[in-house]
């Protein structure tokens, strides 16, 4: 029997020896699809098959950065990252993009998932809700066949959750704070385990892993402090009894992202497409007026404009600043900048924003089953605030829109009619097929030439700084996050407006959108955000606030142990039984094995190895 034991002994063997350069900080393994994950002393994260081949490598977000946790998702082809500084990225498998990204604000010391694998059925309550965009919507279009600036990412994915499965991201930190992210993007509340334990933020102890039962309703904390290990057990009873409650909202809360992130990459080009040319015109007419009295500018258009005679000091830029080659070229280049605006707006960014309106008005019929969801979303009020915001972005788009066609219009007239100016300054012949000038255009016109003195000022540390001279076109004031310097005319004829100045009622109701004269898109888009943001902090809120200490199990290390700093914590769920286990290797010598019952009960047991070191 000894010789067959003997035998059998090293079947277990080494395949390869690989050296990565870089010293191996944290290492993690998926079962699931045989893929080893690893971060180095520099930052960078490295995912290798089981063959040592490279699939990806991943910089970190900022310079000097560590990378404090890995972890694979159950069930999905993602990972999560912690850095040193808070940040956590959600990282699909396939693509390397980033999926999502938030920040804990504070360093952090281990990074897990539950390990739910449970399904939900289909004949929940808001199963529709959350996927029926998929038929009811259409795609976002591909902003790369748009703009040569846009990223070369997918507007449609939904990697996040391809099965209706709860996944919990469990985020501890050095100040004690637990984090819970429901698939890593819905904030689902943080426990001040510190603070529970009577111990202060800046205490030496440190979170070494975090661990939540099947049925959420445990969360077994480990902590280390000097020669002391806490085993700590919270229970709450909300996100035990909510759970495909919070699935759905972080699921609607994915699609809202998605599409905000969608919607922040559109009006990036447009505000590229903008500066490409215009800016050029507007830096050209800004060295022109450097040297002129304040109101000579509009002055001296409009008396081209009205009897035919320019200053001298007009006459020399037209012929030497524009020229008339010039003045083709860029009266070409702006025309296709705002062909490239308009395409953006009228197609990927209303088609954003109509996603944006589909989602909120799904998640405020969600939110009115108060038996399902009032819990966790108490205040109503902030949902339909969240619809209203999106209607006024939309109409705010919508008024982009009216302001790129009249500033198209005004812009082929202004160069058409200099045109003619410079050809005539240099006392040549106009062509035959020139179009003329009607006397509607030339209205347009004048309204065009008596704006050319604008002056946007703004206070800064008490001092007034001119932005410019004057303002040549007004789209690019609804791409700046402050109040629009020229708002559209108001039109007194408006029979609707009067309507609503005429009735408070209907003026006050909440299917009635706002229309925010004086917010540029920029803004009204950051209101849009900012409510989105207030309406989806109440789950945390109240997840975080019912997490209660159900039993705690100290156990203190011997002073005299040569091994106390070789320390990790394994946990194994097993539903079936209703019980979490718990392993620590306390020292190089000794095992603690902890039962965690559902009631909050713990059975331990230590085994000490008195030989040689079997924990290395």
């Amino acid at each position: 029997m000894a010789n067959q034991y003997g035998a059998n002994r090293n079947l277990m063997k080494q395949t390869c020896n690989k050296n990565v350069g870089s010293r191996v900080e944290i290492l993690k393994w998926s079962q699931e699809m045989d893929l080893l994950a690893f971060s180095t002393e520099k930052g960078e994260v490295l995912l290798h098959r089981l063959k040592w081949q490279k699939v990806w490598q991943l910089s970190p977000p900022e310079d000097g950065l560590k990378v404090c946790g890995i972890a694979w998702r159950p069930c999905e082809k993602f990972i999560a990252i912690g850095y040193s500084n808070g940040t956590v990225l959600l990282i699909d498998l396939e693509t390397k993009e980033e999926i999502h990204s938030f920040s804990v604000q504070t360093d952090i010391t281990c990074l897990s998932w539950t390990e739910n694998t449970d399904e939900i059925d289909s004949d929940d309550v808001s199963y529709n809700a959350v996927t029926s965009h998929t038929k009811y919507l259409p795609e976002l279009p591909v902003l790369s066949s748009l703009s040569s600036s846009a990223k070369p990412l997918n507007p449609n994915r939904s990697s996040y959750c391809t099965k209706h499965i709860l996944s919990i991201l469990l985020i501890g930190t050095t100040t004690g704070q637990v984090y819970l992210s429901a698939l890593g993007m819905l904030a689902c509340g943080s426990i001040d385990v510190f603070g529970t334990l009577g111990l202060s933020s800046t205490s030496s102890a440190r979170i070494r892993e975090a661990k939540m039962s099947h049925d959420f309703k445990q969360l077994i904390v480990g902590i280390e402090q000097d020669e002391t290990l806490n085993v700590i057990v919270l229970e709450n009873e909300v996100l035990h009894k909510n759970a495909p409650a919070v699935l759905n909202l972080a699921l609607k809360h994915a699609q809202i992202l998605n599409t905000m992130a969608y919607m922040n990459e559109t009006i990036d080009c447009i505000v590229e497409a903008w500066e490409t040319v215009l800016l050029e015109m507007d830096n050209k007419l800004t060295n022109y007026a450097k040297d002129q009295p304040d109101g000579s500018i509009s002055a001296d258009f409009l008396e081209l404009l009205m009897f035919g005679t320019a200053s001298p000091s007009l006459e020399q830029f037209l012929l030497r600043e524009l020229t008339e080659k010039g003045l083709r070229k860029l009266g070409y280049s702006i025309e296709l900048s705002y062909v490239t605006i308009q395409r953006l707006v009228v197609k990927p960014l209303y088609t954003a924003i109509h996603a944006m309106f589909y989602h909120l008005n799904t998640l405020d019929g969600m939110l009115r089953n108060r038996f399902y969801y009032g819990t966790l979303m108490r205040d109503m009020a902030t949902a339909t605030e969240v619809v209203r915001s999106c209607g006024a972005l939309q109409i705010k788009a919508h008024e982009l829109q009216q302001t790129i066609d009249a500033s198209k219009r005004d812009f082929k007239i202004f160069f058409r009619w200099l045109y003619v100016v410079i050809v005539r300054v240099m006392d040549e012949t106009l062509q035959e097929n020139h179009p003329t000038i009607t006397q509607r255009e030339i209205h347009y016109l004048a309204q065009f030439l008596s704006n050319f003195d604008t002056a946007a000022q703004s206070t800064e540390e008490g001092r007034m700084e001119s932005r410019r001279k004057f303002n040549l076109e007004r789209v690019g004031q609804y791409l700046e996050d402050k109040p629009l310097i020229r708002p559209m005319a108001k039109d007194d004829e408006n029979g609707w407006k009067k309507l609503l100045e005429q009735n408070e009622c209907l003026r006050k109701c909440d299917a009635i959108y706002p229309h925010y004269e004086n917010m540029s898109l920029l803004q009204q888009q950051n209101l849009l955000k900012k409510n989105i943001e207030q309406l989806f902090e109440q789950p945390g809120k109240v997840i975080g606030a019912d997490f209660k200490q159900k039993n705690l199990l100290t156990v203190q290390t011997s002073t005299g142990s040569n091994g106390t700093n070789v320390r990790s914590f394994a946990f194994a769920c097993h539903p079936r039984d209703h019980l979490t286990l718990l392993a620590i290797v306390q020292s190089n010598r000794s095992l603690l094995l902890v039962e965690c019952f559902d009631d909050g009960g713990l059975k331990a047991v230590r085994l000490h190895f008195e030989e040689k070191p079997y924990f290395d």
